[in-house]
């Protein structure tokens, strides 16, 4: 008769195995002769080692910003755009936003209606202010109604951040 693991045993190894990834994660951010290059090809690889590298990318911010173009090309898919904005949000803001503006200028020349909904959902989620605004009148100038939509929902949710206020008001939303 088989015996399956117990709760505890199965918990001890999930911890066991996060301990170890832990410790590999150091030891490739430490160690490795050339870790841009290795996550670049990652990032292009798609599956686990694309999954992987976003993750690695999320939890140590020393890369990000010279593989911000990537990043920014896979913040508009539906599958990863959570983990591309995250790993996007590690790089410091001071350095971030004047790498993030070209490429989301540019972006926009060819973007379709969802490619500006998800560039708008990554300014929002590393607090962009400008350059959302910047996107949403983009889109509220378009004559398609469905970019008109986005520039409305990122108004009614994000406007306070960047309209005029009156004074005494906070921007907190």
């Amino acid at each position: 008769m088989s015996t399956a693991p117990s709760d505890r045993e199965l918990w001890e190894a999930f911890v066991q195995a996060e301990r170890e990834l832990h410790r590999r994660q150091a030891a490739f951010f430490q160690d490795a002769q050339d870790r841009l290059e290795i996550l670049r090809a990652a990032l292009t690889e798609g599956g686990w080692e694309q999954a992987t590298a976003l993750s690695f990318l999320g939890t140590f911010s020393g890369d990000g910003q010279e593989l911000l173009p990537q990043l920014v090309a896979l913040s508009m898919s539906d599958a990863l755009a959570l983990a591309a904005r995250r790993a996007i949000g590690r790089i410091p803001r001071d350095r971030l936003e004047p790498l993030l503006a070209p490429l989301i200028m540019d972006e926009l020349d060819s973007a379709d209606c969802d490619d500006f909904r998800r560039l708008a959902e990554l300014l929002a989620h590393i607090g962009a202010w400008r350059l959302l605004e910047q996107l949403v009148h983009r889109a509220r100038a378009n004559g398609d109604p469905d970019f008109r939509e986005v520039a409305e929902d990122f108004t009614d949710k994000y406007g306070p951040m960047w309209l005029p206020r009156p004074r005494g008001m906070s921007r907190n939303p």
